[in-house]
């Protein structure tokens, strides 16, 4: 198995993705192809004493910012290391594509390069929340305005990467709302709820609230991008305050040092449960191949994580689950459409 990997882009980037390269070819059983600035990732390998030897390096000029357009991107920089590795990704030389880079821009060009599998109307960025159970969040940014139909399909693939990925049986699926009554909610709520719970092929157990959202009460939770980028990134950060309130309360006194001590093992299963970094990137679920975005702000750790990700998906066997149910889920409404035409045909 090869993955791509864009080490410029994001934040930190290109010495905490390259590091993160380091960590994943120390670990995973992969191969790596690495784009970017050749220069910066042989001085960056180096430093580490790393030797690139039997790593493919393709050089791109040219990197994506975060101030750039999205939707100018795969014009105005066709030679930068993200368009550059879509491409590759896109011409079959890897299985995964992996990248910092700008969020708008990466689903973007994506979209464009490696294009949407048959059948999907359109695809999401998801994201595992941590929590007492692993909770994919689907969309986390890609689309701020959704139609019922849309959050329904999120549903369908949302439940099939979490059956091949995390092997749920039967992955129950919630809708993201501000009550858990039928009647609550937008328009867009109550439509999306009719249609999630006349669909048969999901596990669908209704709408959930935020204040439920830690304590295992869905697989997949299933939101616009507006929404669930908003959640997304409170989640992150009211688990960066709790850690860091943690730290700080455990390194108080001689007393609490102690007391750390005794329960040093509980409390790194603590962290690791409630660091996003730990779960790695967020998979772009429709396209027509792997392509997993990590946080702008990874270091080599989450960055190694990332790259992990994007192993197991491309592995998984989830691409083709993920095809099947969205052909599956496109042909039933096309059925639906037909009948509807007809019956008010007749």
């Amino acid at each position: 198995m090869k993955i791509i990997v864009d080490v410029m882009g994001g934040d930190k980037a290109p010495e905490e993705t390259v590091k993160g390269f380091i960590q994943a070819a120390k670990e995973l059983d992969a191969e790596f192809l690495l784009v970017g600035n050749q220069a910066d990732v042989e001085r960056i390998a180096g430093e580490q004493g790393f030797d690139l030897t039997g790593t493919e390096i393709v050089h791109a000029e040219d990197v994506v910012s975060m101030e750039d357009d999205p939707l100018s991107v795969t014009r105005a920089k066709p030679d930068s290391s993200m368009v550059v590795g879509l491409k590759l990704l896109a011409e079959g030389r890897g299985d995964a594509f992996v990248s910092t880079g700008n969020t708008g821009a990466l689903f973007t060009a994506a979209t464009l390069i490696v294009r949407k599998a048959k059948g999907v109307q359109r695809a999401g960025i998801g994201a595992v929340l941590p929590g007492k159970n692993p909770m994919l969040l689907l969309d986390t940014g890609a689309n701020v305005v959704v139609t019922e139909e849309n959050l329904e399909q999120f549903a369908v693939m949302g439940a099939a990467y979490m059956h091949k990925m995390y092997g749920i049986e039967s992955p129950r699926v919630g809708l993201l709302n501000n009550g858990a009554e039928a009647c609550k909610g937008t328009d867009l709520q109550r439509a999306a709820y009719k249609r999630l719970s006349e669909n048969d092929e999901i596990n669908f157990v209704g709408n959930i609230e935020g204040n439920v959202l830690p304590f295992g009460v869905c697989d997949v939770l299933v939101t616009d991008g507006f929404t669930g980028n908003i959640l997304l990134k409170s989640v992150e950060g009211v688990g960066k305050l709790m850690l860091g309130m943690l730290k700080n309360a455990f390194t108080a006194s001689f007393a609490s040092k102690i007391s750390y001590l005794m329960i040093k093992k509980e409390l790194k299963s603590m962290k690791k449960a409630l660091d996003a970094s730990e779960h790695g990137g967020a998979p772009i679920l429709g396209l027509a191949k792997p392509v997993i975005k990590a946080h702008g702000s990874s270091d080599a750790k989450a960055f190694k994580n990332a790259i992990r990700q994007a192993m197991e998906f491309a592995g998984s066997g989830a691409m083709a689950d993920l095809e099947a149910a969205t052909q599956a889920f496109a042909a039933r409404k096309k059925a639906e459409r037909e009948a509807a035409k007809q019956a008010a045909e007749n």
